[in-house]
């Protein structure tokens, strides 16, 4: 399994919406999921269609973060890792 490169601290949640009794759609519409985030449209419906959001957050510096989301893991990945190299 592929990481992207970070120097600080990662974290990788899978369905964060369901601790909080929420659909992913009402999760999604309620803005916990920041639009610009997704890794594709097609990942965001997917996500809706199947409710299910996977999360991957890591932090290059102490004030330098990322965020994806996706409704497949493989995709997040893939997405995250693309022109990196793991650490």
């Amino acid at each position: 399994m592929n990481f992207p490169k970070y120097d600080m601290s990662m974290q990788l949640t899978h369905n964060r919406h369901k601790n909080y009794y929420q659909t992913a759609e009402q999760a999604i519409a309620s803005g916990d999921y920041d639009e610009g985030s997704w890794v594709s449209p097609e990942q965001k419906q997917k996500a809706i269609d199947t409710d299910q959001i996977w999360r991957l957050q890591w932090w290059q510096t102490a004030v330098t973060s990322f965020v994806l989301h996706a409704a497949d893991l493989d995709v997040l990945l893939a997405a995250a890792t693309a022109g990196n190299e793991s650490p």
